[in-house]
Parts: C-alpha cells; structure tokens; sequence
C-alpha cells in the first residue's frame, strides 16, 4: 500500500514485531486479522474473508467476536500457529487520537494455560541444547509449574526421555536447530530462540551448569510469551535418568500403558484399568508413575503399605474419596493465580477445594496413615480457607467487572454503595406511583436507555392533553406511540444510583485484585498441598481398583520371577474374571529365557504383555493381578511386539524390528526384562531362524537378562538341549471335531504343530485356499523339493545374460535416446514377433 491510515499504521508497527504469529488485533468488540494472516485463518476458522477500502489497495481481512474468540484461538493453535494477541490498553470512550495498543500474550502449543480447553493431561513445553557432547533439557507445564532438567550423553538415551514426556512444543537456540534433525524427521512443533537472561529459579542441588543454561533459555521463552512474572515456578527438579525404571516409547505403546494400540484412545489401556482417581491432580500424577516406575524398594513399600492400610479402613478410605470429589485443581488454580487471569468463580472453588481438607486430613488420621512421609506435612490452609470463606459470595459471576463478587459484611464502604443501588430500585417503584397520583395519569411507566438515562413515558393518548409545564416534566422524546419526559428529581436520583453502582463495581474490581494479589503468597503452600492430595488420590485408586479386582501385593526379591496364575489386567476386565485363563510363571538367575511356541491367537503375546504389566504395577506401588508374585527389580523393560510400515521416513517392518531389537540388545543389563514376539519374522525363513537363534544365544552368553521369546521357528526349540538357562514352553492348543481349540494354558515343552492352516480356517479364508495349503504341507513335510517346478529360469550372471536371448540383444542395442516414438513401436512390435515365433 502506499498509504495507510494512522490504525493501519499501529497495526503494521506491531505486526513487525510478532511476523511469526497470527497477530489478533482488537478492534471493538472483534479481534481483527489483516493480510496474509487473514487469508490464514479464513481458511482455517472457516469464515469469510472480506478486505478493508474496497479499492486497488484493498486489504483482506477476517474477524471474530471478542467474547467467543477462545474457540477460534484454540483451532488456531491446533493447527501449529502462534498467535499474538492485541488488546487495546485504554477506553476508546476517553482516548484522545488513536487507542493504544500492545501484544498481551503470544500463545504457542506449549505454553497454553488452562484457560485455553487443557484436558486433565500435562501440557510440556521441552528445551533443548548440547554443549561438549552432552545433552540438556528442561521441561515444564506451565500451567501447574512443574519444571524438570536432565543430561544424556547418548542420542538414543534423549530421544527416548524425549518421548516419554511428550512435549507440545521444543525449543532449541538458534544455532543449534541442527540438534532437531538428528532426533526426528519429521520434529513436533519447535521454535528456535535466542536467550542471554538468567532468572533466579530455585534449583534443587544436582542441577549441572548447562541445565542451568537450558533452564534459562526455556524460561526466558515462556516469559516472553507470557509476559508475567512466573511466581508458581517450583523448585527445579533433577529428572535422574537411572533413577526410575525405563520405558522407552516402544515398551509404553506396546505394552498400551496409557492407550490402545488399535483405536489411540484410553479406554482399552493399562490406565484405562487403574484410573478411579477423583481429581485431575490425580491423574496427571497417575500417569506419571506409569511412565516412571520406582527403582527404590523403599519408596516402593511406602506405597504399597499406604495402599495395604486403606484396604483395610474402608471407611476412612470411602470419606476420603467422597471429599476429593470436592476438590478441584488446585495445581492449575495456583498457575492462574500466577498469571493474574484466575476470576472469582475460580477463588470459589479454590474455597470449596480448601473446605474439604480439613475432613480428608482427619479421615487420614483416623486410618492411622497421618504419620506416613507421603502425607505427614499435609496442609489444610486454614487460614487461606477463612480468608476465601470471609471474602467470596458463593456464587459470584464469571467476570471481575460485573459486581457481586463479596459478601455483605466484607467492605463497610462497598455494603453502603450497594445499599443506596438497592434502595434507589425500591424508591424508583414507589416515585412511579407517587407521579401516577399526581399526574392522574394511570399508565405512566419509568424506564431507562443508555443515550437518557432514566426517563419518564406517558402514551400518546394521555400526552395529548398532559400539561408538561404544570408537573415539571421536560420533554425528551417523541415517539410514535409515546412521549418521554424527565424531571429534576428523577436525574437526581438517577445520578445516585448510576454513580452508586458504578463506583461498587470499580471498588468490587480493586478488592478483588488486593485479594488475589494476597493468594498468590499462598502458591507455595498451595501447591504443597496439592502434591500430597494427588498421590493420596493415586492411592485411593490403587486401593479401589485392587479390591474390585482381586489383586495381591507382590514381594520384591533378589532376582527370581515367579508368577503364580498371573492375568492380562485389561483383558480380564473386558472378558471377565471367570472366562479369562490364567498363568504361571517361574525364572531364576540361572533359568531366565523362556522360549514360546503355540500356534497364532493362542495366547502367547498375551502371556508375555501380562507379564511385563504385573512387573511394571509391582514398581509403581500397585498390587498385581494374580494368585501370587515375587518379583525382582527391573532397571528396564525393553519390548519387539508387532510393528507396521513406517513410510514417512522409508522403513519397513523388519527394519523397525531390527531397530528396536538393537536398541534391547545394547542397552539391557542383567537386571532388564525383554519381550521378543517372533523376532526374524519380516525376512526369509531361513535369515528370520538365523536372526532369532543368534539372539537368543548373545542374550543367554552376553546380557543374562530375563526374557520371554515367542517364536513359529520350531526349529530353534532344540536350544533348550544346550543353553542351560533357555525353557522351553508352549501354549496349549487341541483339536476337537476336525476344529482348532486354543486352550490358552502355557505349559512345559515345544509345541508339536503350527496349526496356521487351522487359523485359516477360522479366519473363513476360501476353502480351496485352505485345501489346496493342506496338500502343499504335506509334500513340504515329507520332504519333497517343488521349488524347480515354481522357480524362475533367471540367469545368475552377466556373462549368461548376454547370450541368454536374441531379444536381449537388440534391447543392448537399441538407441533409445534417438528414437522416435514411431521407432519405438516397431522394435517392440519385432521383439514380440520373435517371442511368439517362439
């Protein structure tokens, strides 16, 4: 354009500043988007694109409705922008020239707060960066003001701790964008940024200067977008790699810990299965122990001891899950309270949260567990509950500028301005009927408009013969059916009551604002408090869900696995306790490979899911499904089950298994446990018996690892008669009626059979397919060779190839980059020719 209006100027200005966001302009009651940005999120929004001085400079743009604009922000965000939004600084009713504007906030994926539709789930924002071959990140939810660093050496290492906390969004420095493309091909939402601040963040001691450094470039990030203080912070924690059991992403999908491999949702996934939590507190901290097991045996029977008394005090453990039924999230209440976006509604149930502590804290008492290190520094914040209590009406509206915010009684100055507004409505009824004696005029009614104020209103058939003068009336307007007069007393008296409410609801506005300025003091103590109410949630639920489903602490041992009727947790639910098969299981040091074979859907991924799932809720703290356990220590679960073609970045199946199975093979101990389901299988037969026999036998000699293997090489069983520490087992299948049944019963020894043909059959494939394999099987099981009957006549080298046909002759010299199309079809019409003289 080559001239702009003043607005249009601001506008540019601003944009200037923020030209990798969305930048969302107030104007009036919209947020305006001009430009590129416009045709953006026209298309995106789904809303018409219009343009501004329809003329050869024309400018496209689009707007939403400020009061609805979070949906449209929301849909923004999911779709990978940034967005900066502009408000105006000042009423335009009193600016003078143009209204002053500035950028607010910017918000990105990853640092949304909760007002912005969060689900109950953690919302990461990750930062990253290497120094000396090493390392850093930090994360954190700023919503809640968890923030965490950890170091690795090794790339394998990151990408997994990566993945495990599953950022929305990374940030990276500016010259080491570099560090994104060896971790993913395709990298989540990122952002490159350059920081030379340092904050005064409260470290815990094991934080390593380039934490320190990471720290700072996440924070210097957040606070740019944020624009606030970000006083929730907590201490910065030291995420101990080695200090938990690892799950890398393949061992969380595979095993479904936190979704069902088949339709992504929860339902159908370990924590579908223990998720009774009552608080979203609750089931953040859920998910963090499932992600993160214990490898402390004390930290462990803490919890399982906690779980043990609560089984045991019913009542105390049903009172105490009725009051967190009361509770909301406090965790992300003391966010809002930092960000300074948190409204009354939110103080009240930051109230009704508090009211209940008190009950919860005595209910602990009562079942003997106050003096337990998980809660005995349990804080009810009293005091913070009587200064709410003393505050807050209960039922304020959602906006701060409303009124109606306190209690009578709180301000002695607000009670006097809310009682002249109250009693100024009752005198307004009682000077209505005062004029209607007066006036004689029946139907005369008070009303009230924003351009008059409060008026009076006669219709037109009394006005006729009203005399004005006689009463003091000044006539205002003139309407069709009507006339609307004021008079002395009643703008005096409208002054009082307009000036009354007005005047209550800027004072209601500065206590709200000294009140929440007061609770952001208590954010420490809050959050104290929600720490310890989220891990007693994840206990109750612990609790609950071993009591409904017949669950068994398991001991801890020095390296035996024994397993005694052990049931797949999810799929007993789903089935039901009395049709679910279960399982045993025994391992030692000296016998720690377990070899399986059984025909398809027998049961054998099953088995080895299970088993790793009851180890996982044994180090959580959680009881386990079966008759008994005894379980070792796992410093890492490492899993190969099923996989698909990853064609974004060219891998094939066997290629994502081979990955997958390097990755157990170098980095498993002999504390791990593997879980291999039919290693070699994406191959030749041959290669895939080859690849499984050799890992076997590394895992046997190098590693010593507790391992399932299921395996269709039959022919590897035969290892059970020279690795001493190999078992053989099988699960059990029948045949009954010329029918397969899948008994589902692991037990000793190979199996005999495959029994595909038979799965065939019950996959209903065409009977001619099915019998027709039955015919070959038992040529190839009688050792006859038909491969010469069904092999290519392919030559094996260039010296044959040469003399192998005249046609290949003409094909080496055919001119092909001189031909015409014409020519073209008459070679390839004579080499034909010759082929079929044939």
């Amino acid at each position: 354009m080559t001239k702009v209006t003043p607005m249009m100027q601001q506008y540019l200005n601003i944009k200037d500043e923020h030209p990798d966001a969305l930048l969302l302009y107030r104007l009036g009651d919209f947020y305006e988007l001009f430009y590129d940005d416009a045709v953006v999120a026209s298309k995106i929004l789904e809303i018409t694109l219009t343009s501004r001085d329809k003329n050869k400079d024309a400018v496209p743009m689009c707007g939403v409705p400020y009061h609805s604009a979070k949906g449209y922000m929301e849909k923004l965000i999911d779709h990978g922008y940034k967005i900066a939004i502009c408000e105006q600084m000042e009423d335009p009713k009193q600016s003078k020239g143009m209204v002053a504007r500035e950028v607010v906030r910017i918000i990105t994926p990853g640092t949304l707060i909760d007002d912005f539709g969060m689900d109950d789930g953690s919302n990461f924002i990750l930062s990253l960066l290497e120094r000396g071959g090493v390392y850093s990140a930090a994360y954190s939810d700023i919503s809640t003001g968890e923030i965490n660093a950890f170091s690795a050496r090794d790339l394998t290492v990151l990408k997994s701790e990566i993945d495990r906390v599953r950022p929305s969004e990374i940030v990276v420095e500016e010259n080491s964008t570099g560090i994104l493309a060896e971790l993913y091909q395709d990298p989540p939402f990122n952002t490159a940024y350059s920081n030379e601040d340092e904050f005064p963040l409260d470290y815990s001691r094991e934080i390593t200067n380039s934490e320190k450094e990471v720290l700072n470039l996440l924070v210097a990030y957040i606070r740019a977008h944020n624009m606030r203080e970000l006083k929730h912070f907590r201490t910065v924690e030291k995420h101990k790699i080695k200090e938990t059991m690892q799950l890398n992403y393949a061992a969380i999908s595979n095993l479904e810990l936190l979704e069902s491999l088949q339709t992504k949702k929860t339902k159908g996934s370990l924590f579908w299965y223990l998720n009774k939590t009552g608080t979203p507190m609750g089931k953040r901290k859920l998910r963090k122990w499932m992600e993160r097991p214990l490898l402390d045996k004390n930290a462990i029977k803490l919890r399982q001891d906690a779980v043990q008394t609560l089984l045991d005090h019913f009542l105390e453990r049903e009172d105490i899950r009725m009051n967190l039924d009361n509770v909301y999230d406090i965790e992300r209440l003391a966010g809002r309270l930092s960000f300074g976006n948190i409204d009354a509604r939110d103080l009240v149930q930051l109230k009704d949260s508090l009211r209940s502590l008190p009950h919860i804290k005595a209910a602990l008492a009562e079942a003997g567990l106050i003096d337990s290190p998980l809660f005995k520094d349990c804080d009810t914040l009293d005091d913070v509950c009587a200064i709410l209590e003393e505050s807050l009406s209960d039922s304020p509206p959602k906006t701060i500028r409303e009124g109606g915010i306190f209690k009578e009684g709180f301000s002695e100055k607000l009670d006097e301005l809310k009682y002249i507004s109250d009693n100024g409505r009752s005198w307004l009824n009682g000077y209505i009927e005062d004029e209607r004696e007066r006036t004689g005029v029946k139907n005369l009614k008070v009303g009230f408009n924003k351009v008059f104020g409060y008026y009076i209103e006669i219709s037109k058939a009394n006005a006729q013969n009203f005399d004005a003068e006689k009463f003091d009336y000044n006539r205002k307007q003139t309407l069709t059916n009507a006339e609307r007069f004021i008079t002395p007393e009643l703008k005096e008296m409208e002054n009082k009551i307009l000036g009354a409410e007005d005047e209550s609801i800027i004072l209601e506005y500065e206590l709200f604002t000294d009140l929440r300025d007061e609770m952001e003091s208590y954010i420490p103590r809050l959050q104290g408090t929600a720490d310890i109410i989220s891990t007693l949630d994840c206990l109750i639920s612990f609790a609950a869900v071993a009591n409904d489903y017949r669950l068994v602490r398991p001991e801890f041992t020095e390296g035996e696995l024994s397993i005694e009727d052990g049931r797949h947790p999810v799929i007993e639910k789903v089935i039901g306790e009395n049709t679910y098969v279960p399982n045993s299981l025994e391992m030692t040091d000296t016998a720690f490979l377990y070899l399986i074979t059984g025909p398809n859907m027998s049961g054998k991924s099953t088995y080895m899911r299970q088993t790793a799932i009851i180890c996982i809720l044994a180090q959580i703290g959680m009881y386990v499904p079966a008759k008994s356990a005894r379980v070792p220590i796992f410093d890492q679960i490492f899993t190969r089950i099923g996989a698909s073609d990853d064609l974004a970045s060219g891998k094939s199946t066997f290629m994502i298994e081979m990955m997958e199975a390097d990755e157990a093979l170098k980095n498993a101990t002999k504390d791990s446990l593997l879980i291999f389901d039919e290693i070699g299988r994406g191959t030749s037969t041959y290669d895939g018996m080859a690849l499984a026999q050799a890992m076997l036998e590394y895992i046997h000699e190098e590693i010593g690892a507790k391992t399932l293997f299921s395996t269709h090489y039959h022919e590897i069983t035969r290892l059970g008669n020279t690795l001493d520490g190999l078992k053989n087992v099988h699960v059990k299948a029948t045949e009954y009626d010329g029918k397969l049944v899948f008994l589902h019963k692991v037990k000793p020894g190979a199996v005999e059979r495959s029994y595909g043909i038979h799965v065939a059959r019950l996959a209903e494939l065409p009977g001619k397919v099915t019998h027709r394999a039955d015919e070959l099987l038992h040529v190839f099981e009688g050792g006859t060779d038909i491969s010469a009957d069904m092999q290519l006549e392919l030559p094996l080298d260039d010296s044959e190839a040469d003399n192998a046909h005249p046609v290949v002759d003409m094909l080496k010299d055919a001119d092909i980059d001189n031909m015409t199309p014409m020519d073209a079809m008459m070679t390839l019409s004579e080499m034909k020719k010759r082929l079929e003289g044939e």
